[in-house]
């Protein structure tokens, strides 16, 4: 595997990243850095996720492209949210420590006059969310006429919450000549007219898909009642001991709930989300980096861009809206080597959305059930146990018990060995089982909920509607062969074949790739030309659900029922801006 120190970086940037302990750069690194260090200036779009090493992908080849002499804005790189600002703003400043790189940060929620002074002061790097930049433009504090490269980072998201026209104005006041790169996780339709309006045959660079998912983190999920989910959660802390990790919520308001609720349970939690702001968001993030509490629960664009070292756990309360949003998700887990753990909530009727997720990012969900109160309670005892012998090896205690002994000695008091003497042994025994007790057993959730728990590849079937029958001279075996020659799907994959006179329904096993309906349509079958539609998902009891019903199944809280897209929320990216 290549180096940092083969890339024939400067000095300075090199003896950086070796006090940073970067040694061997990411697959987005080694492949986007050679490109953008050309003396040639390209466009480029590097289509990556979160958690892949984006940030110094772009950052080290625009120290290197920087005129340190010219104290004026030379590299801009818009980004969708402010926690993500501020951690490029922060690696920046990192790597750059050993060259005279001045880098301002700017974003709303902040003082617009301190923001004016830092620029007056000449900066050499801009880093800033869409609205912000454009207040500056429109304030003419920002001049951008010596921009040489533009970064748009996370750009689909930045789509996605309504700044495309915030994006193509800050553009307009960027030379002619200047560079972009952008970075994305998907390509939706507003990412490709930004490349065919804005960029000149730009140079792609693609992670592949078992590069965007960390193999470092163990990924199941947990078929769960809604209104049992908050148990399923507190069952989950409880059981993993050191619970360290983020709660991902689809909206502010449950995220405030959840959060209400985990803190009425007794635990320290954090709460981050678009309703505040940004002294408490950074005021959040601050303390739970350093352990303040050890549960935060968010939406999703507010933990956009947190990068908090070594949480084990990521639990998704239910599916986000898009796939993509689930790799950037669990992507905050398993990180720099360390192991992580993400679960993630679902109802029945969801069990195809994770096959979609493992088809899509070639990652294993195992199913998992909700810790029993058995398992807590042998958890808890586990807990006892090791208490017990780590006070009976510690020999500190007894020079606790002296000091005691000595501040009271002098004066009219018991030290706690007279107050347990003549005590029998019965009576000890009760004492110490109580307090036990109270400290690891107290707060166990023991409460009775049903969990459910069924195997997804008999929980719900597809089924496929063929505009040929009897009528056209097909039987059984007919329309067999004919999936079973698409190479796509296996025999035993189809459960249950009808012919009709002029329709056939087939029944596949849920897991089946959707690359079928692609591979079917315009082929002939038995010289006639076949349509093949998905019509519903039948589950193992025989009831039927049309796909029509299930998109228009109404939302509460989170969404629990759903059409699901794989491709996010805007194909345009021109709706109102979002707030999470």
């Amino acid at each position: 595997m290549p180096t940092f120190k083969e890339m024939n970086l400067s000095p300075e940037i090199q003896q950086a990243l070796d006090s940073l302990g970067f040694i061997y750069p990411t697959e987005i690194q080694k492949k986007a850095i050679p490109l953008l260090l050309g003396d040639k200036k390209i466009d480029f779009h590097g289509q990556a996720q979160t958690g892949t090493g984006k940030t110094l992908a772009f950052a080290i080849p625009l120290l290197a492209k920087i005129d340190y002499s010219l104290k004026k804005p030379q590299a801009l790189i818009i980004c969708p949210t402010r926690e993500l600002a501020i951690q490029i703003y922060e690696s920046i400043r990192q790597i750059s420590k050993n060259v005279k790189a001045s880098t301002a940060l700017i974003y709303g929620g902040v003082s617009m006059d301190e923001q004016i002074r830092t620029l007056k002061s000449g900066a050499h790097i801009i880093v800033g969310t869409p609205g912000r930049l454009k207040d500056h433009i429109l304030r003419k504090t920002l001049n951008l006429s010596k921009i040489n490269t533009l970064v748009l980072d996370e750009a689909d998201i930045m789509l996605d919450m309504g700044f495309k026209e915030d994006i193509d104005d800050i553009l307009k006041h960027c030379p002619e000549n200047r560079e972009i790169w952008l970075f994305s996780a998907t390509v939706k339709s507003g990412i490709e007219d930004i490349k065919r309006s804005h960029m000149k045959d730009p140079v792609i660079v693609q992670v592949s898909k078992k590069q965007v998912t960390t193999e470092r983190t163990e990924q199941f999920y947990v078929i769960v009642p809604y209104k049992a989910r908050l148990h399923a959660i507190t069952r989950l802390i409880q059981v993993s001991r050191d619970f360290y990790g983020i709660i991902f919520c689809q909206t502010k308001i449950l995220a405030s709930e959840v959060a209400d609720d985990l803190t009425k349970r007794g635990y320290s939690v954090g709460a981050l989300h678009g309703d505040m702001s940004q002294a408490q968001r950074n005021l959040v993030i601050r303390k739970f980096k350093q352990k303040e509490f050890t549960i935060l629960v968010a939406t999703d664009v507010a933990a956009r861009g947190i990068d908090v070292a070594n949480l084990n756990y990521v639990i998704n309360y239910s599916l986000p809206e898009d796939l993509e949003s689930y790799v950037h998700r669990i992507g905050r887990t398993g990180r720099a080597g360390k192991k992580g753990t993400a679960v993630t909530f679902i109802n029945k009727s969801d069990i195809r959305v994770i096959n979609q997720i493992e088809r899509k990012f070639s990652v294993k969900l195992s199913p998992m059930d909700v810790p029993s109160a058995l398992m807590l309670i042998n958890t808890a005892l586990k807990d006892v146990s090791e208490y017990i012998s780590d006070k009976l090896s510690c020999e500190e205690q007894s020079e606790k018990m002296k000091t005691v002994n000595k501040v009271t000695e002098n004066i009219e008091a018991d030290t706690l060995y007279k107050l347990t003497d003549g005590l029998t042994k019965e009576q000890l025994t009760k004492i110490t089982v109580d307090l036990l007790f109270e400290k690891f057993l107290s707060n166990l959730d023991l409460e009775d909920v049903p969990y459910v728990h069924v195997d997804k590849n008999i929980d719900e079937l597809q089924e496929l509607c063929i505009n040929l029958g009897t009528d056209d001279g097909l039987d059984t075996n007919d329309i067999k062969k004919y999936l079973l020659d698409s190479n796509i799907i296996k025999e035993d994959q189809i459960k249950k074949v009808r012919v009709l006179n002029r329709r056939s329904y087939v029944k596949l096993s849920a897991d089946c790739s959707p690359e079928l309906l692609k591979a079917l349509q315009g082929q002939t079958l038995n010289g006639h030309k076949a349509r093949v539609n998905l019509t519903c998902y039948v589950n193992d009891q025989g009831s039927e659900r049309s796909r029509s019903r299930n998109r228009r199944s109404s939302r509460s809280g989170d969404s629990r029922g759903r059409s699901y897209r794989s491709s996010g929320r805007s194909s345009s990216g021109t709706g109102r801006r979002k707030r999470y």
